[in-house]
């Protein structure tokens, strides 16, 4: 299984994170690592989210999560260029 990136903007509201959770404990995704802050602008916040599993399922996650109404935003990162630790 691949390892997906996910960035997620969404508007600053009490429960927005939880929704996003959910979201993918009914799909039966495991989110292996989360990182939740303020971005530049007011009243918004960016997700990171780490997610194991095929293109498809990356795909159908990005779907579902546009559809959420808190949800701003959601790119793939997965494109970006790995960083090397040699």
């Amino acid at each position: 299984m691949d390892r997906h990136t996910i960035s997620v903007l969404t508007n600053d509201h009490p429960g927005v994170l939880q929704r996003i959770a959910n979201l993918f404990s009914r799909r039966g995704y495991n989110i292996e690592s989360i990182t939740v802050g303020g971005c530049e602008i007011e009243d918004l916040s960016r997700m990171t989210i780490i997610a194991a599993g095929n293109r498809q399922m990356r795909d159908q996650l990005i779907l579902q999560l546009s559809k959420l109404i808190d949800v701003i935003q959601v790119i793939p990162l997965d494109l970006a260029p790995k960083l090397s630790l040699n």
